[in-house]
């Protein structure tokens, strides 16, 4: 299955561009399934210490809110996002923010 190689992307090499897109590519990936594999590699992406990983992770998360709202809201997910408002590089706040205002627009209680 070719969602077992984006997993091990996502999680082993030290490229933090392969790990970005492999998170990236399961998020364009809109069927429920993948949900259940998509959600550790997007937990981890989240706390990568490379800020390309954190943008791309953070906007991934509206991508599985599209797919699947409940699972963000259960998670701690929206809170990552959060966390990211404060980080040292720009555009990943950038993207946090963006984030959050996509998934605000859907279900108010993301906001805080």
């Amino acid at each position: 299955m070719a969602v077992n190689s984006f997993i091990k992307d996502a999680k082993h090499p030290p490229n933090p561009l392969v790990r970005a897109l492999a998170v990236r590519t399961m998020g364009c990936i809109r069927v429920e399934k993948i949900i259940e594999y998509l959600l550790d590699p997007l937990k981890d992406a989240l706390n990568d210490p490379d800020p390309y990983v954190r943008k791309t992770a953070a906007i991934c998360v509206t991508k599985l809110y599209d797919i699947s709202p409940e699972v963000v809201s259960d998670n701690e997910i929206v809170n990552s996002l959060y966390e990211l408002l404060s980080d040292r590089n720009a555009q990943v706040v950038a993207n946090s923010a963006a984030a959050l205002s996509e998934l605000s627009q859907s279900n108010p209680v993301f906001l805080r």
